[in-house]
């Protein structure tokens, strides 16, 4: 044993048997003799299952009408927006033809979202922008949420949003022949 952190290594573990330096290691002798370091819990896995995820129930922010947010949600949802897996939050994308739209509503987005003192978390690609919108405290939508989203739906529409596979991709241009 050559390796003093090795043996204080394996002296910690409490195997008493010193783990060899990684540099004398020679992998055909030491695979038919290795030891093991230290003994490993079985680990519990998550087995596929082929029913489809629940859609998730919206959580309300304490203090919030859930009858009337209920209702905002649900039309909401009627214009492409999801709940977020644990239903705090509402997420869309918004495809466009060029980058350049897609920042442009970017900033829209932020110049209202600054206004009103609530801010989403959004991801801007070649040709589309992701927006979520949730409240953190207190935990859940809110009514801020749903109004803002349905800005990014008219803002959006002023920006010249398109369908999915009309957006901007990002590769080599398409020539014709």
């Amino acid at each position: 044993m050559n390796s003093l952190p090795a043996l204080r290594l394996s002296l910690r573990l409490g195997k008493g048997t010193p783990i060899r330096s990684i540099q004398n290691w020679n992998w055909n002798r030491a695979a038919s003799r290795s030891r093991p370091i230290a003994k490993i819990a079985p680990c519990q896995f998550r087995m596929a299952s082929n029913t489809a995820p629940a859609t998730p129930t919206p959580y309300f922010a304490e203090g919030e009408d859930p009858q009337q947010l209920s209702s905002d949600t649900a039309a909401l949802q009627t214009q492409g927006w999801v709940l977020d897996t644990d239903g705090t939050g509402v997420l869309k994308t918004f495809h466009f033809k060029s980058y350049f739209k897609a920042i442009a509503f970017m900033n829209l987005i932020a110049a209202e979202s600054s206004a009103k003192k609530h801010h989403p978390t959004m991801t801007v690609r070649f040709g589309s922008v992701d927006v979520h919108w949730t409240t953190h405290k207190p935990r859940g939508l809110t009514h801020k949420d749903i109004a803002l989203a349905q800005h990014c739906d008219n803002g959006a529409g002023l920006m010249g949003a398109v369908d999915a596979g009309q957006s901007l991709k990002c590769g080599p241009s398409e020539t014709k022949s």
